[in-house]
């Protein structure tokens, strides 16, 4: 018989852990993915506000997330995964129930800072790994992308009605209570590691940067992962607007119900196919291909239901292309004693551009053609930088 400690066959200790940390990424996801559809609009709403606070109320927490990525997981190394991890998730709640009690732009703009600031995937990435042999490790971070595809979907989704019946600062009560349950959780229900695993592979290292910067495929993944989601940042803080004036925001969450299981439809195949085909880089090329389709519906269409509805569209699907397809070519082009930090190093283009996107969006506000003219011209850029992406052999 199989030993299946000494195959591929997660052990019990290790399947229960996994899913554990999976649901804690998923209740902390879910919770940002709610609001996402419904912040701009409620920071608009707030006292003191001004469009660069609007902005802000939606960037600020890639800035904190950009800033901390690194740090957490090295006080992860120091104190303990679970530990950081619970920290982390409480300090994001603390900024969830600061935002809740916010009655001005600012403190909310204090708050998304804060929740930003409990960035805890690093740390979460580290203990899977301390948990997981290497045979299964790949499922395990399978587990932890399938969990955030299933808060994009809920959240989108369930965001705008939840928001319509109870108000937004209830999004993040919800939120704040999530980020508890899953603190407790940590503690009390995921084992102490037995060891830490110090693996290069999975850990940002400092000496390895020099070689990911002076890596052209990396460094063109990582313009692509900053110009993307500084793009969709900006997406997300001028089309909730655009979409209200056409739709009450109670009706939000039927528009989303349509457009997110789509992106989530072409996410799945497009993951399934992309890597087995060696099209890793088409994916990545036909996310900036569908955000310059939704410039056009923006420049061609204005300001028109069916216009700011395709560009929310296209824009989801761009997210649900390239997202999963840019960090499997990043980790198929690193090296592995470099992998960690060219991943760590994508994660902070990320967040960067998160908060780009959230200044550059508070000029935009109820500006469709002046937003589509930025898609536009960003997702011609991305374009360019990703045709120079090499085509990498199918993996099967």
């Amino acid at each position: 018989m199989t030993n299946p400690a000494t195959n591929g066959e997660a052990q019990p200790h290790e399947r229960r852990t996994i899913l554990g940390l999976s649901g804690i990424y998923l209740l902390r996801l879910l919770g940002m993915y709610m609001v996402l559809p419904v912040l701009s609009l409620h920071a608009a709403e707030l006292e003191g506000h001004t469009p660069l606070l609007v902005g802000l109320s939606v960037g600020a927490y890639g800035l904190a997330q950009a800033g901390l990525q690194i740090p957490f997981g090295i006080w992860s190394d120091r104190y303990g995964r679970r530990r950081v991890i619970a920290g982390g998730l409480l300090v994001f709640a603390v900024g969830s129930i600061v935002a809740a009690l916010s009655d001005n732009a600012l403190q909310l703009v204090i708050g998304r800072t804060l929740q930003g600031a409990g960035g805890v995937s690093a740390a979460v990435v580290a203990l899977i790994a301390d948990v997981s042999r290497p045979s299964i490790r790949t499922r395990a971070m399978a587990a932890l992308g399938m969990s955030v595809g299933v808060a994009f979907t809920i959240g989108m989704i369930a965001g705008p009605g939840l928001a319509a019946r109870f108000g937004v600062p209830f999004l993040f009560w919800l939120t704040a209570a999530l980020s508890v349950i899953a603190a407790i959780y940590v503690v009390t229900m995921i084992p102490k590691p037995p060891r830490h695993v110090h693996d290069a592979s999975l850990e940002w290292t400092p000496g390895h940067l020099d070689e990911v910067l002076h890596h052209p495929p990396m460094l063109r993944l990582d313009i692509g992962a900053f110009l993307q989601h500084s793009q969709v940042t900006t997406m997300f803080v001028v089309g909730p607007g655009l979409l209200a004036e056409f739709v009450p925001r109670a009706e939000h969450g039927k528009v989303y119900l349509v457009l997110v299981p789509v992106g989530l439809s072409v996410m799945m195949v497009s993951a399934f196919f992309a890597d087995r085909w060696g099209r890793l880089k088409h994916a990545v090329m036909g996310g900036s291909l569908s955000l310059l389709g939704a410039a056009a519906f923006l420049l061609a269409g204005g300001s028109t239901f069916w216009a700011t509805a395709g560009a929310i569209g296209l824009t989801i699907v761009a997210v649900a292309v390239a997202e999963p397809a840019a960090p499997a070519m990043l980790t198929r082009l690193a090296k592995d004693e470099a992998r960690g930090t060219a991943a760590g190093t994508y994660a902070m283009a990320q967040f960067t551009g998160s908060f780009a996107g959230g200044l550059i969006g508070s000029f935009m506000l109820h500006q469709p053609i002046v937003l589509g003219v930025f898609l536009a011209v960003t997702s011609t850029l991305w374009l360019i930088v990703a045709i120079g992406l090499p085509r990498l052999p199918a993996h099967r």
